[in-house]
């Protein structure tokens, strides 16, 4: 298997948010890949009317909010939206991933291939 290697990659981290960045390290790009270009279109698609995707909080959970209604919601294990009184303010921003996903040009890869690119990469920075 030939390893990929993701061109200007020091250029591109340092376009990072502080954010962005605790992101890339904790998510690694293959789960940003697979959030941005899987999950995010279909859980999208099944949005509380008026809702929207605010990111990932602290528990890992997909959380959405509906400004009109001040309505938190979270994506729980059996595939469906769930009105929660537990939203955390704590969010990996749903833009901050697709702002990753644009910088590493992710659409360009394929999953398997991200697998340990970031955990490569923030070896040889911190080494």
């Amino acid at each position: 298997m030939d390893t990929i290697v993701i061109a200007d990659i020091e250029q591109k981290y340092a376009q990072l948010s502080a954010a962005q960045k605790e992101m890339f390290a904790g998510y690694g790009l293959r789960q940003i890949k697979h959030f941005v270009d899987i999950s995010l279109p279909s859980l999208a698609a099944t949005l509380p009317e008026g809702a929207i995707i605010q990111g990932i909080n602290a528990d890992g959970k997909v959380q959405a909010f509906n400004a009109m209604t001040g309505q938190y919601y979270l994506w729980i294990s059996d595939l469906q939206w769930q009105v929660s009184n537990r939203a955390t303010q704590a969010v990996d921003l749903k833009e901050d991933a697709i702002a990753i996903w644009t910088v590493f040009e992710l659409s360009d890869y394929e999953l398997v291939d991200l697998s340990h690119i970031h955990r490569d990469f923030l070896a040889q920075v911190t080494a």
